[in-house]
């Protein structure tokens, strides 16, 4: 302002005529910039910058200087949601103070806009939040939990959740186990220092029963404790095993949590050898020569105790057959379970097959059993179809049918396709019984009747009587869909958004096809815009010269304009201030005579005075 004045004043002396024009000059200046800081009080900070102008004043403010709290949370619309549904900090303790009282602007582009309680953000008093920062939370940086940002890109302090989940949920080491709760067992102090006394340890993946729930914790997770990775997949990863593993590594099919010495040897857990029926009545020493914890000395196979009865070689795995330890008298179960060793096993219904009813007792012995014929199932069951199926799979039933049961049949959609009519399209979800409609048994499937129009009611009457005498309903339908119809509509093309409408919607049933009980009409249907679209405009370009189509301003992508040339098609260019305007500043809606409402379109004027007073005369000054 120094250096100012003096170029001003050795200005002056130069020029000494010029003195009242400077004067002057400096009381414009200082009026002009009297009227600035009267119209702004400040420069906005840099995250209002685009609002720093005359023309967006009224996002802020409504009248006065006052800043309105209505306005802000237009913007600011998380905030918003938080005071009309009273939650966190704005919707809390501050709920009923104005955005004003801590966010003050026109301070300067480089000012804060908050103004923290406490004075400063570090010394912000986090429990008003409904939060208090105890323990490892005090020394926590606010930028390492409120990581977010709104949908303005900025950072964010608002959004976050108050469980240990919310922000730890990547670091728990129970893996959801434990349940929600972290404060039942840990605090905010050290993550270590769990509180035990009352673990429900049932809740872990171990529980304690028997004598285990009277270990201390320390037996089993140490001194210091550690309780990720405890073994505790078998016995033998915390005990001894005084067998050293002769008899495995099962320790609960012989002892229990209960006591160890309570022994329970179960019938089925016997290592090498079953104890049920006669096993059950032998001492232990009898075969535990050498002590109940060393094998016997003879081994443990039948052959071992036991000489072989059978002259036939049928080895030495006696309990193959004799495993319950029954030697004589087997029942018929027996024979059936090892029929499986045999070329035929027994599956499905041939289970429950009475064994004199494939080995008939009247036939020699040999015939019976070893030259028994079995390769194809017509050798023992009779073709009730009467040869009409034969030439499928080659005649055998297995084609179609399996073990489980003659009902219900294996035809598929695959095999239909080697038929006289393959199952295509909708086809294929239609029931058998829809078209082979004889009474069950079906064991005929012939079927004479395969036109369209055999099973098929024609919902057209006589529109398409042409076609159906050329090609039948396959000149337009196939089986996929019925309402996807195989149609040349290059008469009348399906360009842009007619290409997505259903067919029902331009074809609809007139009156003559209600009257005649058909379906919709497809022929003679109308062809221009008007003939299927309401008029918005009410008539102001079918009525009026000059008479513009729908196409002179529409395409047929969508109804609404992208661009609108106003020049070439409206003969009036927009240019200047009127290239800024909103079309409804001069297409204003209007209420005709009968009620019904439009944007008016044609203006009828095209002068300045036809929209703008004369700013010169009387009237417009």
């Amino acid at each position: 302002m120094v250096a100012s004045t003096s170029k001003a004043r050795a200005w002056r002396h130069s020029h000494p005529g010029a003195a009242p024009l400077l004067v002057v000059a400096l009381a414009l200046a200082a009026a002009s910039q009297a009227r600035a800081q009267w119209m702004s009080p400040g420069e906005l900070a840099r995250a209002h910058g685009k609002l720093d102008h005359d023309d967006a004043c009224g996002k802020c403010h409504k009248s006065g200087h006052r800043v309105e709290t209505a306005l802000c949370t237009e913007c600011h619309d998380d905030i918003g949601r938080q005071r009309s549904g009273g939650d966190g900090l704005h919707g809390g303790r501050f709920r009923k103070q104005d955005c004003g009282h801590c966010h003050v602007e026109h301070r300067g582009k480089n000012h804060k806009l908050i103004r923290w309680p406490g004075g400063a953000k570090a010394r912000f008093e986090h429990d008003i939040t409904g939060f208090a920062l105890r323990g490892m939370h005090a020394g926590t940086a606010c930028g390492d939990c409120h990581t977010k940002k709104n949908r303005r890109g900025a950072q964010t302090l608002l959004g976050l959740r108050s469980e240990c989940k919310a922000c730890h949920a990547e670091r728990d080491v129970h893996r959801g186990r434990m349940g929600d709760d972290c404060g039942s067992c840990h605090n905010a102090r050290s993550w270590t220092s769990a509180k035990l006394d009352h673990f429900d340890h049932d809740r872990a993946r171990f529980k304690l029963k028997g004598k285990h729930s009277d270990l201390v914790c320390s037996a089993c997770h140490h001194d210091p404790p550690r309780y990720r990775n405890i073994p505790f997949e078998s016995c033998q990863s915390c005990h001894r095993d005084p067998h050293r593993g002769r008899l495995g590594d099962d320790c609960k099919s012989c002892h229990n949590e209960s006591r160890f010495d309570d022994v329970r040897m179960q019938r089925g857990s016997h290592p090498g050898l079953s104890l049920g029926g006669g096993h059950t009545r032998v001492d232990c020493a009898r075969c535990h020569d050498r002590g109940v914890r060393s094998a016997p000395s003879r081994g443990n196979r039948c052959v071992s105790c036991h000489e072989p009865v059978h002259e036939a070689p049928f080895g030495n795995d006696c309990k193959s057959c004799h495993h319950s330890i029954r030697w004589l008298g087997l029942p018929e179960r027996i024979g059936r379970s090892a029929h499986g060793l045999t070329a035929f096993a027994l599956e499905g219904r041939h289970q429950g097959v009475a064994c004199d009813q494939c080995h008939d007792p009247g036939h020699p012995r040999p015939e019976r059993f070893r030259q028994l014929q079995f390769q194809h199932c017509r050798d023992c069951h009779e073709d009730a179809h009467g040869g009409k199926l034969s030439r499928y799979g080659d005649g055998d039933c297995k084609s179609c049918h399996d073990v489980s049961g003659f009902r219900p049949t294996r035809f598929s959609v695959e095999q239909h396709a080697h038929a006289d009519f393959p199952l295509i399209g909708r086809h294929v979800a239609v029931p058998c019984a829809s078209c082979h409609r004889i009474e069950p048994p079906r064991l005929d499937f012939t079927l004479e009747h395969q036109r369209c129009a055999d099973c098929h009611e024609n919902p057209h009457g006589r529109q398409f009587e042409r076609e159906l005498r050329e090609g039948g309903c396959g000149s337009c339908h196939n089986p996929v869909a019925w309402n996807l119809p195989n149609i040349d509509h290059s008469t009348w093309p399906l360009q842009g958004a007619h290409g997505l409408v259903a067919c029902a919607s331009c074809h609809t049933p007139s009156e003559d096809d209600r009257r005649a009980g058909s379906g919709a009409s497809y022929r003679g249907v109308p062809r221009e815009c008007e003939g299927c679209h309401r008029d918005p405009h009410l008539g102001q370009f079918r009525l009026s010269e000059p008479l513009r189509r729908c196409d002179f301003c529409h395409g047929n992508t969508h109804f609404a304009i992208e661009r609108f040339d106003h020049t070439g098609k409206a003969g009036y260019g927009l240019e200047g201030k009127h290239a800024e305007l909103e079309c409804a500043a001069c297409h204003r809606q209007q209420t005709l005579r009968n009620g019904m409402e439009t944007t008016r379109h044609r203006l009828g004027y095209r002068n300045c005075k036809d929209c703008h007073a004369d700013p010169h005369t009387e009237a417009g000054r």
